[in-house]
């Protein structure tokens, strides 16, 4: 085999699995966790475009943003090395359900997260 085709045939192997995609999240489930997942790994902007955009969302999730990078480094290193504990799924209605969540870093506080379905895409409604 010739080596220059060996060497294309390498390298447009690269570039497709470089190029693949991180699956996009499909139920409410998903979207919470991995909602969730970017927060404590602070990663304020992917968790972003599960928001639902309205103008109250934007301010509470800026709010949070901000408190959340006035942690310290221990806590935040903490955070990052949490699990997502799912306590309860309560669904609403078909396009809405309240997913009850806490992390392994603090067991005992839980957490509430109202999931609406728009265009049928899962959102975070803060």
């Amino acid at each position: 085999m010739n080596l220059k085709l060996l060497f294309s045939i390498f390298a447009a192997l690269l570039l497709i699995s470089c190029n693949s995609e991180k699956s996009v999240p499909n139920t409410d489930i998903e979207v919470a966790r991995a909602f969730i997942q970017n927060i404590l790994d602070n990663k304020f902007e992917e968790a972003e475009r599960f928001v639902l955009k309205e103008e109250t969302n934007e301010e509470y999730f800026k709010l949070f943003k901000t408190e959340y990078k006035s942690k310290s480094k221990e806590e935040l290193e903490n955070y990052r090395n949490a699990d997502i504990i799912i306590n309860e799924i309560a669904p609403v209605s078909d396009s809405v359900s309240i997913i009850n969540y806490s992390n392994s870093y603090i067991r005992d506080k839980s957490n509430k997260l109202k999931m609406v379905r728009v265009e049928g895409q899962w959102l975070v409604d803060l």
